[in-house]
């Protein structure tokens, strides 16, 4: 009998331990799949100069159809909530979120977001009065922050916890948004 109850505490403590094992391996394959199409969001938006956040993609914003392109073929499906990224802060010049779904049209911040992103004003208002009036001193710079979600999904126990990515583009002088 001794040896019956030995054999179980045994049996359940390689069972936690493949369950640990198997939630790291799952959590690694999330970040890394996140982290690769925030990457990819970032090169589109960097590669057409800027990105019309007020447009959708059934709207015929072309960088957001080459989003969500991309996001079909990485097999990405991973929602969250933009809230979770940030909030807005007047202060610093940060603007809202953006948030958009796998097709690539805005969805507001709510939970069914797959990425979220938010234009950062970097040049500010500048200005130098002439005679012939207000020049603006600095060309017009912005980057872009974009975020996605992963979250650790056990094969058994599923759903358990959500985390997020953020990343910035390069600087963009006189991005193309029109």
């Amino acid at each position: 009998m001794r040896e019956a109850i030995g054999s179980t505490w045994l049996f359940q403590i390689v069972i936690v331990f493949i369950l640990l094992f198997t939630g790291y391996m799952c959590l690694s394959i999330n970040h890394s799949k996140a982290f690769a199409v925030k990457d990819d969001i970032i090169e589109i938006i960097e590669r057409h100069n800027g990105i019309d956040l007020t447009k959708s993609a059934k709207n015929g914003n072309k960088t957001l159809e080459e989003i969500a392109s991309r996001l079909q073929t990485a097999g990405y499906r991973t929602n969250g909530n933009c809230s979770a990224l940030g909030k807005k802060d007047s202060n610093s010049g940060f603007s809202e979120w953006y948030g958009f779904n796998r097709e690539g049209n805005a969805v507001g911040n709510g939970e069914n977001v797959t990425f979220c992103i938010r234009r950062m004003n970097v040049s500010g208002n500048i200005q130098t009065t002439t005679n012939s009036g207000l020049i603006s001193e600095l060309p017009e710079t912005v980057y872009y922050q974009v975020g996605v979600f992963y979250q650790l999904d056990l094969p058994v126990l599923n759903y358990l916890m959500s985390f997020s990515l953020k990343g910035d583009t390069r600087v963009i002088y006189n991005p193309n948004e029109k």
